[in-house]
């Protein structure tokens, strides 16, 4: 297509299509059981607005101003904290620093060290742009393509075509396969 969207279709089910499209303005992850994010950018601070903020943010913060180098904050956060885990995903003019932290672990029900990586790869796809959506189209008698359902926010372009699929099999579970 020439509008630069992906298409997964079913061959069982002619005229319906889930299109991927790259949505143009994501917002930034969200979702409180999502590790504490700091955005950094020209050494200026401030808290990821919509994942789980930790009970002392504050406090954080204030550190993160004072250290200034990244091995001392980051000691901090483990001897102060209970950091377990810290990634830094980094962009063009913006660092995330992502880390877990005591009352983090218990709020999610973590009861080991913390993998971060689902974290790091929905910030990463975040910074590179790589955040799409799912519009699942039938193709109509006035032939036409109508929108039958869709999703926003999706990160990363391999979860994009999986989710792609999920809606579009969803869409034409009750439907009889052409012949």
């Amino acid at each position: 297509m020439s509008d630069g969207s992906m298409i997964v279709t079913d061959d069982r089910f002619p005229g319906w299509r889930a299109r991927i499209v790259v949505e143009e303005d994501a917002g930034q992850p969200w979702g409180d059981a999502l590790a504490p994010a700091l955005l950094i950018q020209r050494r200026q601070a401030v808290w990821a607005g919509e994942v789980y903020q930790p009970q002392h943010a504050d406090r954080i913060l204030a550190a993160w101003r004072h250290f200034g180098t990244d091995e001392l904050f980051e000691r901090y956060l483990r001897l102060a904290h209970g950091t377990t885990a810290i990634r830094h995903v980094t962009g063009r003019d913006l660092t995330v620093v992502i880390f877990d932290t005591a009352d983090y672990r218990a709020h999610a029900g973590i009861t080991d060290g913390c993998d971060l990586t689902g974290e790091h790869d929905e910030w990463r796809a975040w910074l590179d742009g790589d955040v799409y959506g799912v519009i699942v189209e039938q193709h109509t008698a006035a032939d036409c393509w109508t929108g039958h359902d869709s999703l926003f926010g999706l990160y990363g372009n391999a979860y994009a075509e999986q989710q792609a699929a999920a809606m579009l099999a969803t869409a034409t579970a009750a439907l009889t396969p052409a012949a």
